[in-house]
């Protein structure tokens, strides 16, 4: 317990003074970014420097864990090239091949080098496990980098990559060994975030605000699946589907993300302003609002896997729950578009001229977005 204690405190603290400094380094470097097209909802240049502090957070724990596993050290080997091409590509904007090309390499170092690797899907037919043989390495990366993608492709509002971090590691701690390596990980992502998330959100009169960068939704992405898979071979840990429920909401906003821009002739990895949080936010005229409603969301969705769990339900029904959840998922959003013509038909049709061009330029939006979604 004490150790668990000092790498917590450790994390926190490092991660804080890691802030700091970066903020006075952020702007000679160019660590920004700046508000310009219009999927940006910040009108001035925020430091992407989150991800960096709290990647120092989690190496100053380390201090408190005598002896790295083989599967640690590669493991950490691999957020440290992620972290390392993210911050690269927050500054240079490598694209999105050469992520690309880290996330498999990360996935590699951990798979390959550190033997952390998913053998098999669990009962999801009533037939015994899905083993996954030769291909076991191979769908270990496929499921790094989808997941790696799927929360830097979420991180789109202030605070939801981190929040929904938060929900699935604090969860991952209920079935992990305590005092293990990737249990002393997980508490100390979620004391580094800490500091993180009051930059973030601007709590406690923060004065500065803060971005994670592809450096910080990477590494979060990366952490939660190497905790998720860990968890699925430990004793007495999680079912492989229960993973889908822990990180349910960014792989429903990744997938159908991906189902429209592919169905729209579109590259999956063109970003826009379709996803859930920004069809929320816009809907609420609120990113808080639509942060808050998100959350509780992801936390009602990871209680439910949780349950389902602790109560013996089979895991090919829990699997047939969780597409069923994802079919009504689809089915809501297409019928945002009939929303959004509600709520313009519902528009008074005169307004002071003073107003008009605001009123045209948020309508315009409106259809915009409706048309996304739509196709």
């Amino acid at each position: 317990m004490i150790t668990i204690s000092i790498a917590g405190l450790l994390a926190l603290l490092l991660s804080a003074l890691s802030l700091r400094l970066l903020l006075q380094v952020a702007p000679q470097t160019k660590l920004m970014d700046y508000p310009g097209d219009r999927r940006r909802i910040h009108s001035e240049a925020v430091p992407r420097i989150g991800g960096l502090a709290i990647f120092s957070g989690i190496l100053a724990s380390l201090v408190a864990v005598p002896l790295l596993t083989r599967a640690e050290q590669y493991g950490l080997s691999g957020a440290a090239l992620l972290v390392l091409v993210g911050a690269l590509d927050d500054r240079y904007h490598l694209g999105a091949r050469l992520r690309l090309v880290a996330q498999i390499g990360a996935g590699l170092l951990l798979t390959l080098g550190g033997g952390v690797v998913i053998t098999d899907l669990g009962d999801l037919l009533g037939g015994g496990p899905l083993l996954l043989g030769t291909w076991a390495v191979p769908f270990t990366v496929l499921a790094i980098v989808g997941l790696i993608n799927a929360f830097n492709m979420v991180d789109g509002i202030d605070g939801l990559a981190g929040g929904l971090t938060m929900i699935a590691l604090g969860s991952l701690l209920f079935f992990l060994p305590m005092g293990s390596g990737t249990y002393l990980l997980l508490i100390s992502t979620l004391a580094a975030l800490v500091p993180y998330l009051i930059c973030n959100l601007e709590l406690c009169r923060c004065p500065c605000k803060v971005f994670l960068g592809d450096a910080g939704s990477m590494l979060l992405g990366y952490l939660i699946v190497w905790g998720l898979i860990e968890a699925s071979r430990s004793p007495g840990g999680i079912m492989p589907i229960t993973a889908i429920w822990l990180t349910a909401v960014p792989l429903m906003d990744t997938l159908a993300v991906i189902m429209r821009r592919l169905k729209n002739g579109r590259h999956p990895f063109n970003a826009d302003r379709g996803h859930l949080h920004h069809l929320l936010a816009r809907h609420f005229h609120s990113t808080r609002n639509a942060l808050i409603l998100l959350l509780l969301l992801a936390t009602l969705l990871a209680g439910m896997g949780i349950m389902g769990l602790a109560l013996g339900i089979a895991e090919a029904h829990m699997l047939y729950l969780a597409m069923g959840i994802f079919a009504l998922y689809l089915w809501t959003l297409g019928k945002v578009p009939k929303i959004y013509r509600r709520r313009l038909s519902n528009r008074p049709k005169k307004v002071k001229s003073a107003s008009s061009s605001i009123v045209n330029s948020d309508r315009s939006s409106l259809l915009t977005d409706c048309q996304k979604v739509r196709s």
